[in-house]
């Protein structure tokens, strides 16, 4: 029901005034809304084994971790949180190893109201760099892109498992205009604006052709073809150029399940291997 209002009252707005409404649309699209956690999973949160903020910039940032060993970083999507991967920490500490996860700014219990894909890469290679070196990275929805920069920024790992991965932040904006009805002029306006503050190399710099093709750790991409939030075919095209990956598909789970997913957490489990002897 909201998302139907929101959507008629930016169409409306746009007729009557298109600058002003993809300014609107601007600022929305670097607001995240905070998404309803998995309660079953929130008292997780209370139960670390370690909690620290960190600082970047002016906010802090919640970093949580359980376990001990080599280090499996959750880094979750557009609106969503580090508890998201609750179901991965027992069977991930079980293992033999480390689990940490944080909250982006503007998400979870983490401070600020807006953010962008660049200070949520930034924030990836700030938590690896506190927690120490990273064994495997866990990536959802936008975060994966997030991680894919951060990585050809100098981020180090050894696996990555990329869930529901999009093809480019470009390929995002176009589902947000065909999500919200947006005109073609209300959408340009807003993707001006978003070379005016980022630069116009934005596009290239957060497109997973370009990012997944220097990508050479061992990995997973998990494909829903039920995923209405992510077409499967962009993800597809994630892999098409990530060449140390493998495909797993899925139906029924949709966007979000996958992260719940016990076949998509075995699968993953038995590429990690046990610590030390992978």
């Amino acid at each position: 029901m909201a998302l139907s209002a929101t959507r008629l009252a930016l169409q409306l707005y746009g007729r009557m005034a298109p600058q002003k409404a993809g300014r609107l649309v601007h600022r929305m699209a670097l607001r995240p809304s905070r998404l309803p956690m998995p309660i079953r999973y929130e008292d997780l949160l209370d139960k670390t084994d370690s909690y620290t903020q960190l600082h970047h910039g002016t906010r802090t940032i919640p970093l949580y971790s359980w376990g001990q060993g080599p280090v499996i970083l959750g880094v979750h999507g557009w609106g969503g949180a580090g508890i998201q991967f609750g179901a991965w920490i027992e069977p991930l500490v079980n293992a033999g190893y480390r689990v940490v996860l944080f909250d982006a700014p503007a998400h979870g219990r983490a401070q600020g109201e807006s953010t962008d894909l660049f200070e949520m890469a930034e924030v990836v290679t700030r938590v690896a760099a506190d927690v120490g070196r990273v064994h495997g990275v866990l990536a959802h929805s936008i975060g994966c892109i997030a991680v894919a920069r951060a990585i050809a920024d100098g981020l180090q790992t050894d696996y990555l498992a990329m869930l529901a991965p999009p093809a480019s932040l470009s390929a995002v904006m176009t589902n947000l205009g065909r999500q919200l009805g947006l005109s073609p002029e209300v959408l340009s306006v807003h993707l001006q604006l978003m070379e005016e503050r980022f630069g116009p190399s934005l596009w290239d710099q957060l497109d997973m052709a370009n990012l997944s093709a220097s990508l050479t750790q061992r990995g997973l991409i998990v494909i829903d073809d039920d995923d209405t939030a992510i077409a499967p075919e962009e993800s597809l095209r994630v892999a098409e150029n990530w060449n140390t990956s493998d495909v797993l598909r899925t139906r029924g789970l949709g966007h979000n399940r996958l992260l719940w997913s016990p076949m998509v957490m075995e699968t993953v489990l038995s590429n990690l291997g046990v610590p030390g002897q992978e």
